[in-house]
């Protein structure tokens, strides 16, 4: 299969790789984020001899001999057996070749084995290695790969580069339908976002509307399918995770509102600990306006796209077996999907920013969020979708998934109610149209389309 995306992780691995002091690398992410194929691709760039091993969920000796065996097979050498992993990483630090070993699914190494012990004898490996061995360990369990990180884990500040695999921007996800419409693009984003697994699996021959029936709402679809996996792997051992997420999905986004779904006691005074564990697990962030840092105006929100989508309109599903997936799709989906997908658009337009920022097109950016505001005099109140503190104030931007231009008038309509709001320190305004702009001579507003944010 073709290797698409993940340049910035590509290059950062070999430039490491290709360091004169070898790499000592940690890769974690969710399942199916494509780590494993971004490993493969890796090796095949690098020089000398590449071992590819997946830890599996047995002993510690049994690993340690399956992973000597590979490991000897790679250098050449059939007479020999490692029956340890201090004794593999002893014989290997006798070797003058260039080596790379790359662990996959570390945290299963360690499963039927004391944790500690397992990272004491990584760590003594590492600390041992010559120049010319590196070593990749890569898993699956945020959880567990991002505690090796704790400065009481025996594998503190071994590494020199740690990498979280993420989902993949809207432009490198689109990558997987370059023939798209740039609204078909901003949709099939919304909802099944940037996991490789998904985005390789849609299918550029049929509708969007007959993707999200065929991947989502028919019952053995693969999104739908990857989601329950998650489900059953990460959401369900986390107390209340499932009632949490299926608030978000239904628009609660603040602590009191989160708190109001928990009927036990027990578990409301344990809400915020909860919280903390879907977003260490990457399954939800918190957010707040880039102009408050009042507790009570933080909100929270599901990290995922396809996630985010499944709690939205999949639970009710199951309840409706008996009607078609087309039927599914009108009665349920479609009537609100334009508005779901105006939520996820306006992410992406953040995300444009952050983007602009890293490839150093916009060096004046500080912070990309949202703005509240508060005027007290016209009693009103409201939010700005995507905003930007710059070093000389604040840039706001109005975000809107048209089907057609954005019209002239409809732009200073914009504007000028952005302009009658008191108290607002605005410094530029700007409007972002994902069909672009039937006009675009507004010199006093920054004019933004979707062609603009995919052509980067």
């Amino acid at each position: 299969m073709e290797f698409i995306g993940r340049e910035k992780e590509l290059a950062q691995l070999r430039k490491v790789l290709d360091g004169i002091n070898g790499g000592r690398i940690l890769i974690y992410g969710r399942r199916r984020m494509g780590k494993t194929t971004l490993i493969r691709k890796t090796l095949e760039e690098t020089e000398g001899i590449k071992i590819l091993y997946t830890a599996l969920p047995i002993d510690l000796e049994g690993n340690a001999k399956a992973l000597g065996d590979a490991v000897l097979k790679a250098i050449g050498i059939q007479s020999l057996r490692a029956e340890s992993i201090d004794e593999l990483f002893s014989f290997l630090s006798t070797r003058n070749e260039r080596i790379t070993i790359a662990i996959d699914e570390y945290q299963d190494m360690k499963k039927r084995a004391d944790s500690d012990y397992v990272d004491a004898l990584f760590r003594t490996a590492i600390d041992n290695l010559p120049a010319n061995i590196s070593i990749i360990l890569s898993g699956s369990s945020i959880r567990l790969m991002k505690a090796l990180l704790d400065e009481e884990n025996p594998l503190f500040q071994r590494f020199n580069l740690t990498m979280r695999i993420d989902e993949m921007d809207y432009i490198e996800a689109a990558l997987f339908y370059p023939g798209r419409s740039i609204r078909d693009r901003i949709i099939l984003y919304s909802v099944f976002g940037g996991i490789p697994l998904l985005t390789s699996s849609i299918d550029e021959s049929i509708s969007v509307e007959e993707n999200i029936i065929s991947m989502f709402v028919d019952d053995n679809g693969i999104a739908r399918n990857y989601i329950r996996s998650v489900i059953d792997t990460e959401i369900s051992p986390i107390p209340d995770a499932f009632i949490i997420l299926s608030a978000l999905g239904n628009g609660k986004r603040h602590y009191t509102e989160i708190l109001s779904c928990l009927s036990e006691e027990k578990n409301r005074t344990q809400l915020a600990r909860t919280l903390k564990s879907l977003i260490n697990s990457g399954l939800i962030r918190k957010r707040a306006p880039i102009n408050s840092e009042k507790r009570k105006d933080a909100f929270y929100e599901i990290a995922s796209n396809p996630i985010r989508f499944y709690f939205s309109y999949m639970l009710r599903a199951d309840d409706f077996v008996s009607i078609s997936s087309k039927a599914f799709f009108s009665s349920f989906i479609e009537p609100s999907l334009t508005t779901y997908v105006s939520y996820r658009f306006e992410d992406m337009a953040k995300s444009y920013f952050s983007i602009l920022t890293e490839r150093g097109k916009r060096m004046d950016i500080m912070q990309i969020g949202n703005y509240w505001y508060d005027d007290r005099k016209k009693k009103s109140n409201g939010e700005f979708d995507v905003v930007l503190y710059t070093d000389d104030g604040y840039e706001i931007y109005e975000c809107k998934f048209l089907k057609s231009r954005a019209t002239s008038s409809l732009v200073k309509e914009e504007k000028r109610k952005a302009m009658a709001i008191e108290g607002i320190p605005m410094r530029r305004f700007g409007f972002i149209s994902s069909s672009g702009f039937e006009e675009e001579k507004e010199t006093d507003v920054i004019l933004i389309s979707g062609k603009d944010m995919y052509d980067i």
